[in-house]
């Protein structure tokens, strides 16, 4: 377990906390010593600046989906307390040194990590879910259930959601990223492939109406290079228009027709 993931749980379990709706992050952050206030800040969504004993996390205040603005809180939240509550970098980072911090993915993962399972614990989510078929309907009502953004709840999802998914997005026609379930049946979408004409993405991109409705396309129409992708597998997919980012979220799942 990620050192992210588990002081996550160890908050969970500090403030008592038995649902996602008792969680209150401005309540946590406050008493763990850090202050959240909104700011005009540019080139990010949020920055954090503290020492071992406080911190001050500013949100960019152009920020208008809630869900998001409360990932970007924990996400922040998760670089204070996971220096806080570990055994390394018991110093902190201040202000001086802040420009390092960031730089390191490897911090920024973990952060997005305690944000994972502090917004969506697991227990809570896996109960959520259960016997649930998966489908976009369902990412939505994980998105207003645990209050968190669309993507954030797919990308939960496709951690350790029942059934095995991809999660991708894309932007002017090119994949920006992807996040694959370990047990999806293909398993290679490098960044920058086109959108296929086949998916109904492929519609947002040339100026036509997309349809979000539940579509059946070969696997190859997404997987063109995975070598290992069988011509005989079949995907559902639906999309959907994240207007803030003026890109797409496809979600992809297996068919029954392998």
């Amino acid at each position: 377990m990620s050192r992210g993931k588990k002081i996550a749980e160890q908050i969970i379990d500090k403030y008592c906390i038995k649902n996602s709706r008792d969680l209150n992050l401005e309540e946590i952050a406050n008493a763990e010593g850090l202050i959240i206030e909104e700011s005009n800040i540019s080139g990010s969504l949020g920055k954090i600046i503290f020492n071992d004993d406080y911190g001050l996390i500013l949100i960019n205040k152009s920020i208008n989906n809630e869900g998001l603005k409360r990932f970007t809180i924990a996400h922040e939240m998760g670089h204070y307390l996971i220096n806080k509550y570990s055994s390394q970098n018991k110093h902190g980072w201040t202000i001086n040194s802040f420009g390092d911090y960031i730089s390191n993915r490897n911090h920024e993962t973990e952060a997005d990590h305690f944000a994972a399972e502090l917004l969506m614990h697991k227990p809570w989510f896996s109960k959520f879910i259960k016997n649930i078929p998966v489908c976009l309907d369902l990412i939505k009502q994980i998105s207003a259930e645990f209050n968190v953004s669309l993507t954030a709840a797919a990308l939960r999802y496709a951690e350790i959601g029942q059934y095995p998914i991809a999660v991708i997005m894309s932007k002017d026609a090119a994949v920006q990223w992807s996040f694959l379930n370990e047990y999806f049946p293909c398993k290679y979408l490098p960044g920058g492939s086109r959108v296929p004409e086949e998916s109904n993405a492929w519609d947002f991109f040339n100026g036509k109406e997309m349809s979000e409705d539940e579509d059946l396309i070969p696997a190859k129409s997404w997987f063109k290079q995975d070598l290992r992708c069988k011509a005989t597998t079949y995907l559902y997919e639906q999309n959907i228009v994240i207007p803030v980012i003026n890109s797409v979220m496809t979600i992809l799942w297996q068919s029954e027709y392998d």
